[in-house]
């Protein structure tokens, strides 16, 4: 084999492993946010749009004992991955409000909303902190607040 041809066959093998490397750091950075679903439709997903989401949901047995009770949660899953989290939720289960945040503010946003819904209502029929059992009028101050936590978040990062 000739020394050119060699080169050539090492260049090939490098690109290869370059390459192989950088499937991998992107399969790796996927699989760490839960996007399985992204990597085998092809897709990478870049850390540039990583995103948390705050919920609120009021779950189908509530729903079917007629109950204003009310949960608070987060994600960081993708929302066009199908966000594995709120698909936990039986069907019946309404959300009544999704919004966007950068996840890396997504665990203290839901710790402030938390807090302030607890110095207004009290915790939902297991002692839980993340329930609420609002009237419909508190409803919409809940929805307020958890928009009002998202903005002072966001503000902060312009």
């Amino acid at each position: 084999m000739s020394e050119s041809s060699e080169d050539s066959d090492i260049n090939e093998v490098n690109q290869v492993i370059v390459q192989d490397n950088s499937e991998l750091k992107q399969v790796s950075i996927a699989v760490q946010q839960g996007q399985k679903r992204r990597i085998m439709k092809g897709m990478t997903y870049t850390t540039d749009e990583k995103h948390g989401y705050i919920y609120l949901v009021r779950t189908r047995e509530f729903k079917s004992l007629n109950r204003m009770v009310f949960k608070v949660g987060r994600t960081s899953q993708c929302p066009d991955t199908r966000i594995t989290r709120l698909h936990k939720y039986t069907k019946g289960s309404e959300i009544y409000l999704i919004l966007q945040c950068h996840v890396e503010d997504v665990s203290l946003i839901e710790k402030e909303i938390l807090e302030q819904f607890c110095h207004k209502w009290d915790p939902g029929p297991d002692g839980s902190e993340d329930f609420i059992i609002p009237t419909r009028t508190e409803l919409m101050e809940a929805k307020r607040i958890i928009i009002d936590v998202i903005q002072t978040y966001e503000q902060k990062r312009v």
